[in-house]
């Protein structure tokens, strides 16, 4: 079976979602939103452990009401091509999450349950996470040459 080295599991994770919402923000024209927001879900990592639930990793950053609050502002702020962008994206970073055995808390603060939707392989899993590299740098490929 395979894993990952050693110390290089979160940097590869962090990458993976930030390729997936570059290929997605690319496909709505908005490449950089898309990355943005493939990866802010994980901002999480830097707040402080002393905040405690539901201010740490896969709490409140990995709820469909951070989705919500994020469309909201960029309903107001920006165009609906980026809107789209940010929230598939995000969506995509939460998609990948709930197939991992941790789940994430989707329907925070209505539950504080973890969701975790048993694909048949762990969305982080080494072979789960070629397979969106592969998919996500086909994706950038042939949108550049459009």
């Amino acid at each position: 079976m395979l894993s990952y080295p050693p110390g290089t599991f979160i940097p590869i994770a962090i990458a993976t979602h930030g390729l997936v919402g570059l290929a997605i923000g690319y496909a709505f024209d908005r490449p950089i939103a898309g990355l943005l927001a493939g990866l802010v879900p994980d901002a999480d990592f830097l707040l402080p452990a002393a905040l405690g639930w539901p201010f740490v990793h896969r709490g409140i950053t990995h709820a469909a009401l951070a989705v919500v609050a994020l469309a909201v502002a960029a309903a107001v702020l920006t165009d609906r091509r980026t809107l789209a962008a940010l929230a598939a994206a995000y969506g995509s970073h939460l998609l990948i999450d709930i197939t991992t055995p941790k789940g994430i808390p989707l329907v925070y603060p209505l539950l504080d349950e973890r969701l975790y939707f048993d694909v048949g392989i762990h969305g982080h899993a080494p072979a789960a996470t070629l397979a969106v590299w592969v998919v996500g740098v086909a994706a950038l490929g042939f949108g550049v040459r459009e």
